[in-house]
Formats: C-alpha cells, structure tokens, sequence
C-alpha cells in the first residue's frame, strides 16, 4: 500500500486534515513532514552519514543525513525518528537518547520530484560500531563516519544532499 502523510500548512506547520499520498505529494510539490536524526560521535568530532541505494527515486547514490524518512500520517514526529533508526541501520531505538534540535523547511527537486518538507531534526550522540548495523537495502547501500572537515569537503563537491541549514547546525556541533 502506498505511504500516506498528513498535508502541513507551511506557514503554521500544522495539518490541515488532508491525507495524501507520498507520491502525490512529491508530484505536486504538497507539504508534507519528515524527521532527520543527526548521529554524532561522543566527541562531537565525526558524524554518521548515510548513502542512498542507487535505485532511490530522490537523490540516488548521494551522502545524506545519518537517518531521515517521512513521518506517516497520524504518526508523531518522534515515533517516525524511533520506527526510521530501527528501519534503516537496524538499531533498537529504546537504547538511544534523541534530542530534538529544530524543525525547519526544506524544499528539493530532484528530477520530477518536488519535495517541500516541514523537517523534525534529532540528534544522538552514540559512538556505535558500524559493523553492528543492519542496514535497509532499499534505502541505504552504505554509512560512514565523517569529520567536521570531510562533510565540508562532501557539501562543496556536490556529492551530499544539500540540507544547507543543517549542515550550518551541525559544523557549528562538530569540532
């Protein structure tokens, strides 16, 4: 069955009542929710990101955020963080602290997708071992730890998702 999101006034960032499908709401540029979660290492020094499997229809075989999905409707944004850790890297979220940050808006197009967002953003600071994910193969192909330095060098080449006010948040988290 297709994903339905709640419809989000992007002035208020409140639901309208209107439910949707992700699809539609990527074809017609609709606002919708998401949630981020940056992991960042217990020394602020080293960020985990993500690498979107090639078949993605949005950003494919780019670096993103740590962990990032869409928050279903009906759901509250930090049960969407919970269910996306688990989902994607396979980690029990019940053993992490999220910190929410901020919510912001974020507008992409990518292809014939347009996505305007109203993003719920949480940090965990966690020095996991990588070897211990499981990750989600239709949504992610590979994680890695960055330095402060290497995600700067990532935004600049143009070989990271562009989430520009985030990232301004987090160099000013990394050392």
């Amino acid at each position: 069955m297709e994903e339905l999101v709640d419809v989000i006034n992007p002035e208020t960032g409140k639901k309208t009542g209107e439910v949707i499908t992700k699809k539609e709401a990527h074809q017609k540029g609709i606002w919708h929710s998401s949630i981020h979660i940056w992991l960042i290492s217990k020394d602020h020094k080293k960020i985990l990101l993500q690498k979107r499997c090639p078949e993605k229809n949005l950003f494919p075989n780019m670096w993103d955020i740590s962990v990032g999905g869409h928050i279903s409707s009906g759901e509250e944004p930090i049960n969407a963080a919970k269910r996306e850790l688990s989902e994607e890297l396979g980690l029990n979220p019940e053993e992490y602290n999220f910190i929410y940050q901020t919510t912001l808006k974020e507008k992409f197009v990518d292809h014939d997708i347009l996505s305007n967002e109203i993003v719920y953003v949480y940090l965990i600071n966690t020095d996991l071992d990588l070897n211990k994910l499981t990750l989600q193969k239709e949504e992610v192909s590979e994680v890695k730890w960055y330095t402060k330095q290497e995600l700067q060098s990532l935004n600049n080449n143009q070989k990271v998702i562009p989430h520009l006010e985030e990232f301004n948040i987090i160099y000013n988290l990394l050392k």
